[in-house]
């Protein structure tokens, strides 16, 4: 066995200038919004800006299909789960996953079939402390187990409010429910793609 050196010696640095193209560099002297209309946070998501014209165009800002169900149950909180708003969320799933309609291309233990679980539960349920609510079934759940590259569009908005006024008793969508955040993704999706 050899016997270890009590002490290493480090060769000094040489002196190299500074590279020309420092590859993605983020200056926070230099990062200006291009117009008055985009913020400084939604100009460096596309991956910053420098004088060079050095931009990561391929980052993609829109809202997905799993993120704005998640956001839903940000807005609704404790909410239980209904039949209308699981019908929502199965609309929705499907068009995740490209089934085309509620029913159609469901994940096995995806976020539409733990909905009518929850739906069920609920209706078993005794006391109100004991229902399935909206952040239980979407929180997380939504982006781990949805496919991410679908961004909502007009068409998913639609399927879902469709789905989710046919399974209302009033006929109705909720203002504040899965449909509703799908309309609100939607029309940022719409605003950044005319942005663009």
């Amino acid at each position: 066995m050899e016997a270890r050196p009590s002490r290493i010696e480090c060769p000094e640095p040489s002196e190299q200038p500074e590279p020309t193209n420092p590859g993605r560099v983020f200056d926070t002297e230099r990062v200006a919004p291009r117009d008055a209309t985009e913020s400084v946070t939604e100009q460096l998501a596309r991956g910053g800006s420098r004088d060079d014209g050095a931009v990561d165009e391929t980052y993609d800002t829109r809202v997905k299909i799993g993120e704005a169900l998640e956001g839903s149950a940000r807005a609704i909180g404790d909410k239980p789960v209904e039949r209308s708003d699981a019908a929502a969320i199965c609309a929705a799933e499907a068009c995740a996953v490209g089934g085309g309609g509620a029913g159609r291309g469901a994940i096995p233990g995806g976020v539409a079939e733990r909905a009518r679980a929850a739906v069920a539960a609920n209706a078993r349920a005794a006391r109100g402390e004991d229902k399935v609510t909206m952040t239980d079934v979407l929180t997380w759940e939504s982006t781990t187990k949805l496919p991410t590259a679908k961004a909502v569009t007009s068409e998913v908005a639609a399927a879902a409010a469709e789905a989710e006024a046919a399974n209302d008793p009033r006929g109705k969508t909720d203002p504040r429910g899965v449909s509703a955040a799908l309309d609100m993704a939607t029309k940022h999706n719409s605003e950044h793609e005319r942005a663009a």
